[in-house]
């Protein structure tokens, strides 16, 4: 009798509604190699706000979706595994999740987007972009191109839960939908001049590698000096007047030599100073 009611019960229980409520969209930076925190969170920003402004359903900014996953759960931890940031993507109740995969190479910055959703972990958008990073209007132009690919394949897709929930907006948004409005002091990490000391590395660098090329073509035109004859076969210059063009020659090839060693520990120096002062601990703020 009692397995029978069970049974019952168990006949008349709901299953599990389907995840339905999840919709909108969040920035996730996956891989950052080469770039500083601040710079990480200006790129995760400034393609939020592409998107945003692409009337894409961007449920919250990246710095608020770190906030609420907490110190122990940041994107970064992911490793760049799909399946850690649909996880992510449910814990912040987002129907899908936009991560960039960054690397900085010099000047430039390739990027590699990809949107997962999270009902199953599907990707719907994987494409790579290269942009300067010494120039915000090329990095925004190139966030803009992909929000727009973005806009044109969520809509044109098949599936109408990705389309409801992911597509353009087509009605007005409330105008306090980003209170913060993505303060530009995070917008402009890439604007900003370059530190003292990288700057002042650098110029050392150019003015020595100037120097170094100076003494190793006065070193070569003595070298050649010394070729010169008063008849053939006859040196134009004595033993002791020989003995010192080559000695000087010399010490200019010596002097080149460190001026450009000096030039090249200077360049190198200035990729490994930071760029940027370390940030207080938000957490110490009243």
């Amino acid at each position: 009798m009692f397995s029978l009611v069970l049974a019952l019960l168990v006949a008349q229980t709901p299953a599990p509604a389907e995840r339905t409520d999840a919709k909108g969209l969040v920035v996730m930076m996956s891989r950052s190699e080469g770039l500083t925190p601040i710079e990480s969170a200006a790129v995760a920003d400034r393609l939020s706000r592409a998107l945003w402004e692409a009337r894409l359903p961007v449920a919250m900014e990246p710095g608020d979706a770190r906030s609420r996953l907490g110190e122990r759960r940041t994107p970064e931890s992911c490793q760049g595994k799909p399946e850690c940031f649909v996880k992510l993507g449910r814990d912040l109740g987002v129907a899908a999740v936009v991560t960039i995969d960054s690397s900085k190479v010099f000047d430039d910055l390739p990027m590699r987007i990809t949107v997962i959703e999270t009902r199953e972990g599907q990707v719907l958008f994987k494409r790579s972009y290269t942009a300067s990073a010494l120039r915000p209007t090329e990095l925004d132009s190139a966030f803009q191109r992909a929000s727009q690919e973005l806009a044109k394949t969520f809509s044109e897709s098949e599936d109408t839960s990705v389309a409801e929930a992911l597509g353009p907006l087509d009605a007005p948004r409330a105008p306090n939908l980003f209170p913060s409005a993505y303060p530009s002091s995070d917008m402009t990490a890439f604007t900003r001049p370059t530190p003292l000391p990288v700057s002042v590395a650098r110029i050392g660098a150019g003015a020595s590698a100037v120097t170094a090329v100076t003494f190793l073509v006065l070193g070569l035109a003595q070298a050649s000096r010394l070729q010169e004859e008063r008849a053939p076969g006859v040196s134009a210059w004595t033993h002791a007047e020989a003995m010192k063009l080559r000695s000087s020659a010399n010490t200019r090839f010596a002097l080149s030599g460190i001026f450009a060693g000096v030039s090249g520990a200077l360049l190198v120096t200035s990729f490994v100073l930071p760029w940027e002062p370390s940030l207080p601990d938000s957490s110490s703020n009243p």
